[in-house]
């Protein structure tokens, strides 16, 4: 029922039904419907129907920018209104958090999307620190209803309306916390749905799929992401007597360095050009000088002198031109090392700019598992391990968003109340781990803890009641099999929901957060001893050192770190999987070479083989590279981290050992 004025609710209804013939007239006159609009979105405003306000407006911004279906639509909003209004009931029947069905994305000008996601990641930053606030609620959510305010009016300014509409729902619910409960029950519902303020700025339709409840398989190609607010060593905002330099213009910088690197090539291939060309000329003096001897002294009856004197001017003049040559190649040569070492030591120091230790990032993590852990009555303890790590900004800052998402899950699902715990014969204290580790051109991040783990038959009893999958695939599934269905979309082995826990938008959005970087999420369960999340993730630029091999035609690049050694074929294992076959699954002939790759220990399956082998056709030099981020869809495509812009402009790719490793197996296995 509503809760607004009687006498409001009578004259709004009254408003309505004055404008509703201009929205319904035939033909449909733009300014007409659009004052129509522009009234009744003022009028609902005021009459305390804020959501049906909310409708207007955004119709009333279609209808500016020419979509005049917004008019019939619009005369069908005012109707339904009327009945629902007359009938006692709210103007929009959804309610928050649901989207209306009309809310949909918008794609920003990259310069306003750079702005505004900066202004966006400052808030949530903020909105984080008023999370894991010890002090007064009240004041804790005050200082979070501001942001939420500002990140309203910034959503607002640009255009952004689910984010706007989000913000707007959580701020209401702000509102009322004038009490220290009050504040806490508002501030523990702002931390289980901080995830999705992070994904309504990196991937909208997805979070508003998730919000709406759909069963979406499928994964939204990713838009641009913008450009992060920069961060200190220490993950600090950056203070006044820092620049702030954004990411994007460190990348056109080192782009430039490379057109400066490939420039130098041409002038060192210049450089032995004219050192050719100088030899080339001392061997005609030499030449000439051999012919005059040959000659020998003017004579009358022989050659003129006049003759024999040109060709020793000619001579001479040779002579001094190939060392005048030889002089400026060894000067030019000098200057291209010069270069050279300066383009090298411009690539490292830009590189190291984007580079910082994962300490931040693990902090801002364990500080909202933390808070979440006081708000649900939990005692935790937060490890870490690997936090002097040093990663892209960029990447962490994309990564904070799943890691926290994960990280409250543990808490929500997997940390049993202390007195659970000590019935169990558990420590009270629950521990939660946040582990990094560089292996070779990837990046892995755990997030583990010793709670309750996930019941894999409770997952396949709700994966069947659920309509997920059919009876007899689940009881043949393996458990990783069922663990991945905690990725679905709403899929949860709760029956009821509670805010977060049990509506299933935690894996999912961090998932597809993590698959928007090239990179994949890894479940693992103990029942009763813990639940771990693997995220691992393709570091997406730096200058790395690879060598160059070819394969079946194609000319690929391997990380230097991950190449042992090459081997002949005739000391090679008779099955050999050949690396064009493990890339593309295609037939290959036998190999001339045979290449180790040293593959590291894996965590999650233990320690593998120190190492695997394929087969190449050459192995070329070893060279210092800018590897480049590739696209989502091309990563998809085989076992890759990224690119490499050669200097005839042709692009290579550099192959993930990590990726490769498990096919190079499974084709030795199979050719065995």
């Amino acid at each position: 029922m509503s809760a607004a004025d009687p006498e409001l609710v009578r004259l709004l209804i009254l408003e309505l039904s004055r404008h509703l013939p201009a929205l319904e007239a035939t033909p449909p006159v733009a300014e007409a419907s659009g004052r129509a609009l522009h009234a009744l979105k003022g009028s609902a405003g005021l009459a305390g129907e804020l959501e049906l306000s909310a409708v207007l407006q955004r119709l009333e911004r279609r209808l500016r920018e020419g979509d005049t279906s917004a008019v019939r639509e619009a005369a069908s909003v005012v109707h339904t209104a009327i009945a629902r209004l007359s009938s006692g009931q709210r103007a929009i029947g959804s309610s928050w958090p649901e989207p209306p069905p009309d809310l949909a994305a918008v794609t920003l000008d990259a310069p306003v999307r750079a702005q505004y996601a900066a202004e966006i990641n400052d808030r949530l930053a903020q909105i984080d620190e008023a999370l894991a606030s010890t002090g007064d609620p009240v004041d804790a959510a005050a200082h979070a209803y501001r942001h939420l305010h500002t990140m309203k009016g910034a959503a607002s300014a640009v255009g952004d309306e689910p984010m706007g509409w989000f913000c707007h729902g959580l701020e209401e619910r702000l509102k009322v916390a004038t009490t220290r409960d009050a504040a806490a029950a508002a501030l523990a519902e702002v931390g289980r749905w901080r995830a999705i303020l992070g994904a309504l700025l990196d991937d909208p339709e997805g979070a508003l799929r998730a919000l709406g409840g759909q069963r979406a398989r499928g994964i939204a190609p990713p838009n641009p992401r913008p450009t992060q607010r920069p961060l200190d060593d220490e993950g600090r905002a950056a203070d006044d007597a820092t620049i702030r330099v954004s990411t994007t213009s460190v990348d056109r910088l080192l782009d430039r360095l490379v057109a400066i690197g490939l420039a130098r090539e041409r002038i060192a291939a210049s450089v032995d050009a004219s050192r050719g060309h100088g030899a080339r000329m001392r061997r005609l003096r030499a030449d000439l000088s051999e012919a005059l001897r040959l000659i020998g002294p003017p004579r009358p009856w022989g050659a003129p002198a006049a003759a024999l004197a040109r060709v020793s001017r000619a001579a001479q003049e040779l002579g001094a031109l190939s060392d005048h040559l030889e002089q400026a190649a060894g000067d030019m040569r000098g200057g291209d090392h010069l270069l050279r070492d300066g383009v090298g030591d411009a690539k490292r120091e830009l590189t190291a700019m984007r580079q910082t230790p994962l300490r931040s990032m693990f902090q801002r993590v364990a500080a909202a598992a933390m808070a979440e852990a006081r708000r649900s009555d939990r005692e935790i303890e937060v490890r870490t391990l690997g936090a002097d790590e040093t990663i892209d900004r960029r990447l962490a800052e994309l990564l904070v968003e799943p890691c926290l998402q994960i990280a409250r899950n543990a808490v929500a699902h997997g940390i049993e109340p202390p007195a659970v715990r000590a019935s169990l014969g558990k420590p009270r204290t629950g521990t939660i781990v946040l582990a990094a580790r560089r292996i070779g051109p990837r990046f892995r991040l755990t997030i583990a803890d010793d709670g309750a783990g996930v019941d894999v038959a409770a997952v396949r009893r709700r994966a069947v009641d659920a309509g997920a999958v059919a009876p007899a695939i689940a009881e043949a599934a393996d458990d990783d099999t069922l663990l991945a269905l905690l990725f679905l979309p709403g899929f949860s082995t709760r029956a009821t929901s509670d805010f977060l826990a049990g509506r299933g938008l935690g894996l999912d959005i961090a998932l597809v957060m993590v698959q928007r970087l090239g990179g994949a999420v890894r479940l693992s369960s103990r029942h009763g001893e813990g639940f771990s999340a693997w995220l691992e993730v393709p570091i997406e630029t730096g200058l790395a050192c690879v060598v160059w091999v070819t394969a079946a035609g194609s000319e690929y690049a391997l990380p230097v770190a991950h190449t042992r050694r090459v081997i002949a074929r005739r000391d090679a294992p008779e099955r050999l999987p050949h690396l064009a076959a493990c890339i593309e699954a295609r037939a290959s002939a036998d190999a001339p070479l045979c290449l180790e790759l040293q593959v590291e220990p894996d965590d999650v399956d233990g320690a593998r083989a120190a190492s695997v082998r394929v087969g190449v056709d050459a192995v070329g030099a070893t060279e210092e590279v800018l590897i480049r981020p590739l696209t989502p869809l091309v990563a998809s495509m085989g076992p890759y981290t990224g690119a490499v812009l050669k200097e005839d402009g042709s692009l290579r790719l550099v192959v993930d050992v990590v990726a490769l490793a498990p096919r190079a197996r499974a084709l030795g296995a199979r050719r065995a």
